[in-house]
């Protein structure tokens, strides 16, 4: 006897023709692998029906119960594409209103000493002690006040450190030197260096108290938490922002004497030049007298000290475009402006922040042989991206 069970006498169910977006959707549900096995289902079943085959066979093909077929289609009948998504369903009733939700959310944006509590930040235990003590709700379990938390994508336990913006010029300054990098490229060609120069301080010549263990097979390398100081050295670095090349000078401190000095030799290595664009920050040593001499010398000019006792003249005597040497200072608080900083994170990472050294001398010998490397091959000119569109906190 014949397994198969008689046929469902009842109405033809209804014909279905799909859209060519439609049929698109459809099968885009079937092939995709994520998708609910609920959602591929529902759509295998119209699928089947637009290319002709009758509930009875679909089912079979399926393995589902034929009413679940006339289901299904009918659905979609009356609501196409969109109508084969469940249907929202009502669920527990709120615990809580959306008053309260709103009030503890509120006070998350508040600093704890606002509500005498003695915090540097929230933490939804915290929060939900308080929504009980201030009458909020008489009882709350802190997941919900996190869960809460996320919904507004308020987040107290992490913080970010940044820079705000106190210079009043700080437009004209940054337009200023964009408008240097992204002119770079075709200066030097036409025989105009650029060059990005900053100091990095307090460079640590640590040598590890014990050897490091070396990694292994699902185990990283190992390293001794105690070390020993051999002093500290400090870098002046100028970048070529059209090659990505860079020059250094190794001083045990950063002297005025010591940035002139440095300029000197970086003047010296492009003694063709046409004209040479310097970005610096705002530290005083990059305008004192001695830098000032330094620059009006490779410009060719005469330079008295007499006639710059202000630093505001000195400054303006460096940013003077009529000059060879022309500089451009970055505004106050906008390290992120001065390109030599991004190489200067490349250095701590590849050298610094792992490498062992016994002296000070081997330290400079180690940052002396990376810039001779990176020059060698790793140097590229930095793709700048900002072009000074506003920036918001």
């Amino acid at each position: 006897m014949s397994s198969v069970p008689p046929p469902r006498r009842g109405p033809r169910p209804p014909a279905i023709e799909l859209a060519a977006d439609e049929r698109a959707a459809l099968e885009h549900v079937v092939r995709a692998s994520r998708a609910a096995q609920r959602d591929v289902l529902r759509a295998h079943i119209i699928l089947l029906s637009a290319d002709g085959m009758g509930s009875r066979a679909i089912a079979q093909e399926l393995n589902v119960n034929q009413g679940t077929v006339g289901k299904w289609r009918g659905r979609f009948v009356e609501g196409r594409v969109a109508a084969l998504r469940d249907s929202p369903r009502s669920g527990r009733p709120p615990t809580f209103s959306a008053t309260q939700k709103a009030k503890v959310v509120e006070a998350a944006t508040q600093h704890p000493s606002e509500h005498g509590v003695p915090f540097s930040h929230w933490d939804a235990a915290s929060l939900s002690r308080l929504a009980v003590e201030s009458g909020i709700a008489e009882s709350i379990h802190p997941t919900t006040v996190w869960r809460w938390l996320n919904d507004a994508d308020l987040k107290p336990h992490r913080i970010r450190y940044w820079l705000q913006c106190v210079d009043p010029d700080f437009d004209a300054r940054m337009r200023d030197v964009t408008r240097v990098y992204l002119n770079a490229p075709a200066w030097a060609r036409k025989g105009i260096s650029v060059f990005s120069v900053d100091e990095k301080t307090s460079i640590q010549a640590l040598e590890r108290k014990r050897p490091d263990l070396p990694m292994k097979r699902g185990r990283p390398q190992r390293r001794e938490h105690e070390y020993i100081r051999h002093g500290t050295m400090c870098l002046t670095a100028a970048l070529d922002v059209a090659t990505g090349k860079v020059q250094g000078l190794l001083t045990p401190d950063r002297p005025a004497p010591v940035f002139a000095r440095f300029l000197k030799e970086l003047f010296a290595s492009v003694p063709r030049a046409k004209q040479i664009h310097i970005v610096a920050d705002n530290l005083n040593t990059h305008w004192h007298h001695d830098a000032c001499a330094a620059v009006a010398a490779a410009s060719e000019l005469d330079y008295d000290r007499e006639q710059h006792k202000v630093g505001e003249l000195r400054r303006a005597f460096l940013m003077d475009p009529g000059k060879r040497v022309v500089l451009h200072f970055t505004p106050k608080h906008a390290s992120w402006l001065n390109q030599i900083e991004i190489w200067f994170g490349v250095l701590c990472r590849k050298l610094l922040r792992r490498a062992s050294f016994v002296s000070r001398a081997e330290l400079e010998r180690g940052i002396t042989n990376f810039m001779d490397y990176h020059n060698r091959h790793l140097a590229h000119p930095y793709r700048w991206t900002y072009t000074g569109t506003p920036c918001r906190a």
